[in-house]
């Protein structure tokens, strides 16, 4: 398998699991997969750095009744110990009157190679 396979099928797999752990409306899950200098910067709102932040955005986020998340995976490439992700995501949100909202857009990660071989994500950035 060439490193560009690999680092699909490494990325596809987090996709599948980050949706998952995302679903289930765990915000600890979520914040699992990201490196401990990670950042996120969520459309429309300040940037946010490291474990403590990210995990009360998320936890902010589900407490919202965000759910039904997907990634579709663009583009993955990888050089060394970083590698990147293009692609879209999908969301939705149910509201007080029972009606589903749901909402898209494009998002762009950098991962980090860890010291046990798997990966973080190091920058999240969607829109």
């Amino acid at each position: 398998m060439s490193d560009q396979q690999a680092i699909t099928k490494t990325i596809s797999e987090i996709n599948t699991a980050w949706d998952a752990a995302f679903n289930t409306g765990n915000p600890e899950a979520v914040a699992a997969f990201y490196d401990a200098a990670a950042t996120i910067s969520p459309a429309g709102s300040p940037q946010l750095t490291g474990n403590a932040e990210i995990y009360a955005f998320w936890k902010n986020l589900f407490a919202q009744g965000v759910n039904g998340h997907h990634i579709e995976l663009i583009e993955v490439g990888v050089d060394g110990g970083l590698a990147f992700q293009r692609g879209k995501w999908s969301a939705g949100l149910t509201d007080a009157a029972g009606e589903r909202q749901t909402f898209s857009g494009s998002l762009q990660l950098v991962y980090r190679k860890q010291a046990d071989g798997s990966w973080k994500a190091l920058t999240h950035i969607w829109n």
